[in-house]
């Protein structure tokens, strides 16, 4: 039998999972904490204090984990990517798609903010606030494009292999037009329901049902 060759193991290996678990857990904080202030406040009048304030930490602590208020919003920005790639995965069926938009629209409508961890359309005012900025920052504005274009890919794999599943002929300039429209009609809805909140539900939802049986082809 074979003598099995030792392996050595760093001293701080044991510490090393918990230490990276706690990080984690305050970048988690300390992001949940940015993203209420900046809902409330928005991005210029929500100070690094505040941020620090919510999250019940002090601000040194804050800038160890993140420089500043743009490290902030793009670590906001690579969380809302992961929430994309994880929500477009789980898509639910057409009806059930149409529902939930309905009930968003109707969440918006209140001024209210979803229940999404993770997710910044989940507040029409973040999500306004992270486009409003963007075009005062060229370099979240080049984030924010890589995000989009990542997330309406993952849109038109989720339907190509939905048209396959199906026996459907792939036609990709269909699907690459069947994801602009969802994107449009998310990103629309989210508008709408701060510009016209009082839209009666029927209305919205027949709208919505169309629409999204195009989406789905």
């Amino acid at each position: 039998m074979t003598p099995k060759t030792a392996v050595a193991v760093p001293a701080d290996a044991p510490a090393a999972a918990p230490a990276a678990a706690h990080a984690e857990a305050q970048r988690r904080r300390i992001l949940d904490a940015a993203q209420k202030c900046f809902i409330t406040r928005g991005f210029h009048a929500g100070s690094i204090g505040d941020i620090a304030a919510e999250a019940e930490i002090s601000q040194g602590l804050m800038y160890r984990y993140f420089a500043n208020k743009r490290a902030l919003i793009l670590a906001l920005i690579e969380r809302q990517l992961r929430h994309d790639q994880a929500s477009i995965s789980e898509m639910p069926a057409a009806s059930d798609l149409v529902d939930g938009l309905l009930a968003c629209y109707q969440q918006w409508a209140r001024g209210e903010v979803l229940p999404i961890h993770g997710n910044a359309i989940a507040s029409v005012a973040l999500y306004a606030e992270i486009n409003a900025e963007a075009h005062r920052d060229p370099v979240l504005a080049e984030v924010l494009r890589t995000h989009d274009k990542q997330t309406s890919a993952a849109i038109h794999a989720w339907l190509r292999q939905r048209d396959l599943n199906l026996g459907r002929r792939v036609d990709e300039e269909g699907i690459a037009g069947r994801t602009l429209l969802l994107r449009l009609l998310v990103e629309g809805l989210a508008m709408r329901a701060v510009r016209d909140p009082d839209l009666p539900p029927e209305r919205v939802r027949a709208l919505l049902a169309d629409a999204i049986g195009r989406v789905m082809g």
